[in-house]
């Protein structure tokens, strides 16, 4: 496959993928408005993931492989493999408590429902700047070719 489709490819891939990262921000936001609407919260994210976030960072995932340069490997270009690396982990990571979030509100059990948000807070407090960072240096590097 020619370079410039790859990465062309991977950087709709990668838009898509903050603009849904985006939507599930603003999605969390309101989960503390009432118990309902974090049951709703907890289902929704479950299919944002499963039907778009997930397809989007393995295509990330794929062309970033694919467009890795090991004789690049070093300063920013280091820097944004290495945080774009940890979004995808981060993403992949997050799907466990989203996962379980869901089912703790389909049995009803709040308690669970709020540590498992947290959880997701917690691991998206790495993920999403790792994302941005990698993003900005990509951005960068590609200007400076």
């Amino acid at each position: 496959m020619r370079y410039d489709l790859l990465l062309q490819i991977h950087l709709f891939a990668v838009a898509f993928w903050l603009g849904v990262v985006a939507v599930e921000y603003l999605l969390e936001q309101s989960r503390a408005q009432s118990r309902n609407q974090g049951f709703t919260v907890a289902r929704l994210h479950r299919k944002i993931d499963l039907l778009f976030e997930m397809p989007a960072f393995l295509v990330v995932l794929i062309t970033g492989i694919l467009l890795f340069e090991p004789a690049r490997f070093e300063g920013l270009y280091a820097v944004k493999v290495v945080a774009g690396a940890l979004a995808v982990l981060g993403n992949m990571l997050c799907l466990v408590p989203v996962l379980r979030r869901r089912a703790a509100a389909d049995k009803d059990d709040l308690g669970d429902v709020i540590a498992q948000s947290r959880l997701i807070d917690r691991i998206s407090l790495t993920a999403i700047p790792a994302g941005l960072v990698a993003l900005a240096c990509g951005v960068y590097l590609i200007i400076l070719r």
